[in-house]
């Protein structure tokens, strides 16, 4: 992992390898856009991981590239999943505020993959 991860981003990284979903720094309105469309509010997006627990944990993650703009960050990483031997490239842009991620964009190629909501 590079060095100088924003602190708020290597706690929901840290919090993702322990599988740790109910300490992720995420604020009450939440925002989770992906491949698979926009998720909105923590408690909906904390029902759908709990949903999908199998697929969501066991990753770890490796940060390879970081760009920090005032409250904006962005890191690409590596994310190698150990239950269902998923490999990608992800890039994430976070936006923070007040210590918590307020909105994340991820990108990466889903395949044929499928999410439970």
């Amino acid at each position: 992992m590079i060095e100088n991860i924003d602190p708020v981003v290597a706690k929901w990284f840290a919090c993702w390898e322990r599988g740790d979903t109910d300490d992720l720094p995420i604020s009450d309105d939440f925002e989770h856009t992906s491949p698979f469309g926009t998720i909105k509010t923590k408690l909906r997006y904390l029902e759908i991981v709990n949903k999908n627990k199998k697929d969501f944990l066991g990753n770890s993650l490796k940060v390879t590239k970081q760009i920090k703009q005032e409250g904006d960050v962005c890191v690409q990483f590596e994310q190698k999943n150990k239950n269902t031997g998923l490999e990608m490239t992800v890039c994430e842009w976070y936006e923070i505020e007040d210590n918590k991620i307020k909105r994340i964009r991820s990108f990466y190629n889903i395949g044929n993959a499928e999410i439970k909501g």
